[in-house]
């Protein structure tokens, strides 16, 4: 079994008891110095409760490859723990000034097209091996189900602002 989705499991369960530091500051207390830093803390907490979501998400993936009694390729795992890792770390960096200029603004932007891309292929390719066949015709059809109600939505909504822009 990938003993590695358990190792980096438990190092983004630290990372988010470790947010828990400056959230308090931020939240509870009056340290300025952690107000600079962390400009926005609903993404502050968001980050820190991704962090311990995803260190749930590696542990299930272990006892998934434990349950089938097969090891998941490499070419699976290795996104899934960039994802686990990078998701959260969009959030954090959401959090602070830094995804606004120079070297960070380039981090976030590159963790934001790749990140979330990973943890879709490394997540479908797992339902997919191990998902019997009528809960993925349910899956599809949920995730169709999803896009349509997105594009009647849209319509409506460019329906509307044509009726508006009329008056």
């Amino acid at each position: 079994m990938n003993i590695q989705l358990l190792q980096w499991g438990l190092f983004s369960f630290m990372l988010g008891l470790l947010l828990s530091l400056p959230l308090a500051a931020v939240h509870y207390g009056a340290f300025p110095q952690w107000t600079k830093l962390f400009t926005n803390p609903r993404k502050l907490k968001s980050a820190h409760l991704d962090f311990f979501t995803q260190a749930f998400a590696a542990a299930f993936v272990y006892v998934l490859e434990l349950a089938v009694k097969t090891r998941f390729p490499e070419y699976v795992v290795i996104p899934l723990v960039f994802g686990i890792i990078c998701n959260p770390l969009i959030l954090l960096i959401e959090a602070t000034p830094l995804n606004r200029s120079g070297f960070g603004a380039i981090v976030y932007k590159l963790l934001r097209a790749t990140s979330p891309a990973s943890l879709l292929f490394a997540w479908f390719f797992i339902a997919w091996s191990v998902l019997p066949a009528y809960m993925l015709i349910m899956l599809v059809g949920f995730a169709l189900l999803g896009l349509l109600l997105i594009l009647n939505y849209k319509r409506l909504h460019n329906y509307r602002c044509k009726q508006r822009n009329r008056i």
